[in-house]
Formats: C-alpha cells, structure tokens, sequence
C-alpha cells in the first residue's frame, strides 16, 4: 500500500467519523497541559487565535519528576508576562532554595545561587500553570480527554479522541504530550535510543535531617555520570530519586529500584540523613528523553514541545526549563505561520531553527561532558579540587 492509498483510506475514515461525531475546529491545538503546553497557551493569549489545550488527566494530576523548578522556567514566565513570575513568587507551594551541595567519595562542594531557585511538586507547580491558562486565556480546556489518533488532511490534522464521539479540527498541532508523545511516535516515528534516554525512580521522604534550604546531589563511581539527588519540598518532605542511562541499565542488567535503595545505604551521608526518614510514596519510574540527540521537532502544520521533542539537559537532567522555553517558541511560530499563511514543514523550520539556536550548543556541551565523565571518572575527583577555589567555584556556579 503506497502513501496515496493511505491518505485515501484516512480521507475516508475522517469523513465517515464526521458523519456520525460532533467537530471542533480550533486554529490551535495543543496537546499536553504540563509546562511546554501550557507556556504555549499563555504565549498565545493574545494572538486572536482559537485555541484549544488538551490532557488525558483530570488535574490536579501528580507527574513524577525531580521537582526542581530552574531558572529558565521562571525566566520564561516573565518574558511571556511580568505578572506570571510575579504571581509563582506569590505563590506558598513552593521551596525556596538558595545552594546545592554535591557529595563524592565523602568530600562536599557546595555552591550558593546568585538568583533564587526553587522547587515544587509537578502536582502543585503543573496545577499553578494551568491556573494561569484559565485565568488570563480564552483557551477551551478539555481534561480527562485522550487524543489517540492524529490524521493529516489537506488543511491541518483530525484528532480522534478515545472513548467520544469528538473530533478536534485544526490548523496547527503542538505536540506536548511528554516523553511518551503518541504525536511524535506517529507523526515523525521516534523511538526509544537507549543511548540517549535516562531511566529514573523518584519517592518522596519525610524526616530527612539537614536537608534545610540545600538542594544535594550524590555521586558515586560506579553509576558515574549519573547521581541521587535529594531536594528540599515544604513539609519537611524531600523529593529523592536516582538516574542512569537506559543503554548502561540494559548492558549491565541494574534493578534501578534496588540501586536507588543501595545508594542510599552504602553513602555515609545519605544513611545518616536517612536514619529517621520515612517513605510516604511509592518508588516510581520515569523516562527522561534526552536532548543529546538531534530529533525531528516540527513538520507541516505540527511542531513538537518539551519532552516530546526530547530536550531534557543531559546533565542536570532538567526538562521543565526547556519545555517551557519550547512551548514559547511554538506559540511564536504559530503567529507567524498565521500572518503568513505558510503551515507548510519548510517554513516550520523556523521553530527548530530558534530552539536549536538558544539550547542547542549547550545541550551538545553537556552531551559531551557526560560522555567524558563516564569514561574518565578522575575528572570528577578533580573538578572537586578545583572548586575549592572560590574563583572557579563562582565561574562553575554560573554555568551550572
């Protein structure tokens, strides 16, 4: 069957659903209402455009993660609209955190932040954005609402949800459906690259001592470049989680779980600091797409956001920054394919073009820092030389 008959039978399929199913034509569809999306719908705001954010859960929703709210995300909020950082600095759900030490073969480097950081739960800080949304966009909402099948036609796509009798219409389609993205599985055939993928667990502790205002990363050699990382929440609670690489998890046969918990035993600071903690959730896992790898972003009438473009740092592990920054962007394309009338995957170039442009060096850079460390782990040992320096100390501080 050539790409002829395909489109056939998808233009036959598309006109028997209208027939018996209700249509929503939108300009805009984004989905995914996480951090990309919802940047994206705020962007959007006043673009006279009709827009339309999607998600399959109902939220509140939780979303395992690392918690770590960084610089870029709030730096995105305030270039997007003041008001948005004004109003995250307002909001009691947060932690503040002002240093993060890192630990390795019992010696410690600690670094103290020129601008605050913070951290959230996905569950509070996801909730706060779609907040947001609701607040100062006339974008239509659909929650509880899962998008399964994403049909070309001649102008934009037909997304068929499970379980209704509704079909979106659109125009443009934003992919921000996170690391398991049924849009980019379909639209551009990403697959899993275990070389640049990161299996992860997270639980949540309470009664962790000396934890404070310190966001604490641990290393140890045999796991290197990855680490555990422990960060502060409100409630004297701890978000605590470890990452390796998926292709080193395969090739070495590591039960991730059972390493998250040997980690913790076999470090003497972490036992310590352990020894009265309690564990109130379970030790889930998590994927983290890697943007170590250049990946298709965009194509006629769609682009791909956050996770679902793969654009996590490849060493902090960060994905919320990026995705915000991504989901920005995309609304900024989509003007200008408006203005131009120009949907088609030369001029959508543009979006992978400004993204690459911002994140990309850096994300190369740290690909090939976490190369190297894993295969010359004494540079570790003398990164923490050198950083009891105060000079390379600060220089280290301002690019992390």
């Amino acid at each position: 069957m050539n790409f002829r008959d395909v489109f056939n039978l998808n233009y036959i399929y598309i006109i028997a659903m209208i027939k018996e199913n209700k249509v929503l034509k939108y300009d805009v569809l984004i989905i995914g209402a996480g951090p990309a999306g919802c940047a994206c719908a705020l962007e959007l705001r006043n673009a006279g455009l009709k827009v339309a954010l999607v998600d399959k859960a109902s939220f509140p929703r939780d979303k395992v993660c690392g918690d770590a709210i960084p610089g870029r995300a709030i730096k995105t909020l305030k270039q997007i609209d003041p008001g948005f950082e004004i109003a995250f600095k307002n909001f009691h759900k947060k932690y503040e955190t002002k240093k993060t030490t890192l630990y390795y073969k019992k010696k410690a480097i600690t670094f103290n932040w020129v601008r605050t950081a913070y951290t959230c739960t996905r569950m509070e800080f996801d909730n706060f954005l779609l907040g947001l949304v609701r607040e100062n966009t006339s974008t239509d909402i659909y929650t509880n609402t899962l998008p399964y099948n994403f049909i070309k036609t001649d102008d934009g796509f037909s997304v068929i949800i499970k379980n209704s009798a509704t079909i979106f219409n659109t125009k443009i389609l934003i992919g921000a459906d996170g690391a398991q993205s049924a849009i980019a599985k379909q639209l551009t055939n990403k697959k899993l690259d275990r070389d640049h993928h990161v299996g992860s667990v997270r639980a949540y502790f309470s009664n962790v001592s000396g934890i404070e205002d310190t966001t604490e990363i641990y290393f140890d050699r045999e796991f290197l470049p990855s680490y555990l990382w422990v960060f502060p929440l409100p409630g004297n609670i701890v978000n605590v989680g470890f990452g390796m690489l998926s292709g080193e998890i395969a090739k070495r046969r590591i039960n991730i779980k059972k390493a998250f918990y040997d980690f913790i035993d076999n470090t003497p600071e972490l036992k310590l600091k352990f020894k009265n903690a309690k564990q109130l959730s379970d030790l889930e896992g998590f994927g983290l797409p890697l943007g170590s790898k250049v990946n298709r972003l965009s194509g006629a009438n769609f682009m791909l956001t956050g996770d679902a473009a793969s654009l996590i740092d490849p060493i902090s592990g960060d994905g919320i920054g990026n995705a915000m920054l991504s989901g920005k962007l995309a609304a900024e394309q989509t003007v200008s394919c408006f203005k131009q009338a120009d949907f088609t995957a030369v001029f959508m170039k543009k979006y992978d073009q400004s993204l690459l442009q911002i994140i990309g060096e850096e994300l190369n850079t740290h690909y090939r820092a976490q190369r190297i460390l894993s295969k010359m782990p004494l540079l570790l040992d003398i990164l923490f030389l050198a950083c009891k320096n105060q000079t390379l100390n600060k220089i280290v501080r301002k690019k992390l």
